[in-house]
């Protein structure tokens, strides 16, 4: 693995990990919805989860890629872990998309 490759997983992997844990500091234990960005996030719970299975997922599946060798047991399930982490960091995705209801703009007032 190149020093560009584990400087980009790294970075994945803090970044991803670090959203998460603002998005549960801002919180407050889930009672709140925390702003971020200047933007109220909802489900603030769910959207942690995401982002620490895509940073484990993304960031640390491919930090620890190179440990076994090809086609091995350890590779094989490596490769499933992370494929689950990443499935389930797209599930909650789509869970915190279409649970929250986005407002909708009136159109003919404008």
């Amino acid at each position: 693995m190149e020093s560009v490759d584990v400087v980009l997983a790294v970075a994945c992997l803090v970044a991803s990990l670090t959203m998460a844990a603002v998005l549960l500091y801002r919180s407050r234990g889930g009672t709140a919805a925390p702003r971020i960005f200047g933007r109220p996030q909802p489900l603030p719970r769910l959207r942690a989860a995401m982002y620490v299975c895509l940073g484990l997922g993304l960031g640390g599946g491919w930090l620890v890629k190179d440990l076994f060798p090809p086609h091995s047991t350890g590779d094989a399930v490596l490769f499933n872990v992370v494929r689950i982490l990443l499935v389930a960091g797209v599930v909650t995705a789509l869970l915190s998309a279409f649970r929250h209801p986005r407002p909708l703009t009136d159109e003919a007032a404008s």
